[in-house]
């Protein structure tokens, strides 16, 4: 004879239960994984706030380097008219490489929300005054110095905390290109005293060729063999600095 079937418990009532349970778990796991995703675009803080001491150092370094393109290019023309033709083609190409930085610097502030004045704006602020050659050089040879082993890391250091990693990396950039220059000017510097009629008859027998990558500021005398030493494009966007006529 055969058993009665067990009895078994209502099954519309035990799958409403474990669908409910279901999707409660599901509603907490959506919650949890919402938490975890990046702020959507229109509830990131604004960048003017956001990015305070980032800007307002981008802003000095923009102001710099514009200022130190004209003063460059005001070496150069001095140079050329003492006669100093090799002197003033390395003054060239760092007034290149100086305003490949300004570029990068107003590119960045615009992102960040905040329009800098042009530069012929700021050439009309700026008063750039030249000395004689040799002056000029122990002026640059300073200037270098104080911005590669002050004022590039004290920048660095302040913008830190906020994270911008654009402009951490075109500051950087230009840092490391400011130690390509002091390098150009290195044996300058003895030459800017009584030695410095040698070394200007050394720099007019001496043809010298002078590259600047337009990505990073990178600034050569001969083209390394694949890429460019600071930011690693390819050499195709190096260029050659030419004096006029040249």
């Amino acid at each position: 004879m055969m058993s009665e079937p067990a009895e078994y418990s209502d099954p519309p009532a035990v799958n409403a239960v474990a669908v409910s349970r279901r999707l409660f778990l599901g509603w907490v796991g959506a919650a949890l994984a919402a938490l975890a995703l990046p702020r959507p675009l229109w509830s990131v803080e604004d960048p003017a706030s956001a990015y305070k001491e980032t800007i307002a150092v981008l802003q000095m370094l923009y102001r710099g380097e514009i200022e130190a393109n004209l003063r460059y290019k005001a070496f150069e023309a001095r140079a050329l008219k003492e006669g100093h033709v090799n002197i003033a083609h390395m003054f060239a190409a760092i007034a290149a490489s100086e305003a490949v930085h300004a570029d990068h610097f107003s590119g960045l502030l615009v992102k960040l929300g905040v329009q800098p004045d042009s530069p012929e704006a700021l050439a009309g602020q700026l008063h750039i005054t030249t000395a004689s050659t040799k002056e000029n050089l122990r002026y640059a040879t300073d200037v270098e110095l104080a911005e590669i082993d002050v004022r590039y890391p004290e920048y660095l250091q302040r913008i830190k905390p906020e994270n911008n990693s654009s402009a951490v990396k075109r500051i950087t950039y230009a840092w490391e290109a400011e130690q390509q220059h002091r390098e150009l000017i290195k044996d300058i510097q003895s030459g800017t005293g009584m030695f410095f009629g040698m070394l200007a008859a050394r720099f007019r027998s001496t043809k010298t060729r002078y590259f600047v990558c337009q990505n990073c500021g990178s600034t050569l005398t001969v083209l390394p063999s694949e890429k460019c030493p600071i930011c690693g494009f390819p050499l195709s966007w190096y260029k050659e600095i030419r004096l006029p006529g040249s």
